[in-house]
């Protein structure tokens, strides 16, 4: 036999085997692509779920566009020397009983507690007479967090919120 005829079939097996090859690289580059779009698609929900978690942000309505909310007004908090002369019934009609309360005669002193600070008030005798009515002669107050001077306005505040604010229009 000829080189030819011996080279013929092992040509032939190797053509075949090639053909058969190419088709298979170009179906797996098919599915490599197939399954990119599938990844691409089990990820797409994840990033449109994202989408909807964030909503977008809306005015909130004002008082006129919705007659059921309605903003309360803001009480200011009235000065402290509202309490100068103030007498020992009407303390107690705004504050209640004190957290203490300790008599030096001719004066007493009362002590009430928030969170925030002590309010101290210090009752003398009017008119500097022994046996008269007692009144707010002194106030003071403390942080109950440091040893320092409260902030008034903070303190006041905080003692006022306590009570509540139909006790506290008592004050004026």
């Amino acid at each position: 036999m000829s080189l030819k005829v011996a080279v013929a079939p092992f040509l032939l097996s190797a053509l075949l085997l090639t053909a058969c090859g190419t088709p298979q690289k170009a179906a797996e580059t098919e599915e490599q692509k197939e399954m990119a779009i599938i990844a691409k698609e089990i990820n797409k929900p994840a990033q449109e779920e994202k989408q909807v978690a964030t909503l977008p942000e809306q005015a909130e309505p004002s008082v006129s566009e919705d007659p059921e909310v309605r903003e309360e007004p803001v009480r200011e908090i009235p000065k402290i020397s509202v309490l100068m002369g103030k007498s020992v019934s009407e303390i107690e009609t705004v504050f209640g009983k004190p957290n203490l309360r300790r008599k030096d005669k001719p004066a007493e002193v009362w002590q009430y507690l928030t969170s925030d600070c002590a309010l101290h008030l210090i009752f003398y005798p009017e008119n500097g007479e022994k046996s008269g009515k007692l009144t707010v002669q002194h106030i003071a107050m403390n942080d109950r967090q440091k040893a320092v001077t409260a902030d008034v306005k903070a303190c006041f505040g905080s003692q006022l919120r306590k009570v509540g604010e139909e006790r506290a229009g008592q004050l004026s």
